[in-house]
């Protein structure tokens, strides 16, 4: 085994953690929507969330963390689909966002 073939052990162990984490990130966003949902008394819709954005962001402590944008469609009256948003600083909720909708 070269150099070369270690190296592409390596990247390849890298991708498959990188790909389970955020599956881990995905269920977790996934759980949160569903919760913010029932607050709000709507409904998430295909119980689906779409990764948008993905980058280094600094929080108010100056800690450099992965945030992480998702999207989702939720509804008030099961006529019409909205646009939802929630991000995730690291493994903390950072924020979340539904469109104005009839109620």
């Amino acid at each position: 085994m070269t150099l070369y073939d270690l190296m592409i052990a390596f990247a390849l162990g890298c991708l498959a953690m990188l790909i389970w984490q955020n599956a881990g990130f995905r269920d977790r966003a996934i759980q949160l929507a569903k919760q913010h949902c029932e607050r709000m008394d709507v409904q998430l819709l295909d119980d689906t969330i779409a990764l948008t954005k993905l980058r280094l962001k600094k929080d108010r402590r100056g800690n450099i963390a992965v945030s992480r944008s998702y999207e989702f469609e939720f509804t008030s009256t099961g006529d019409r689909r909205y646009q939802g948003s929630l991000s995730l600083h690291g493994k903390k909720l950072d924020n979340v966002d539904l469109e104005p909708h009839r109620v």
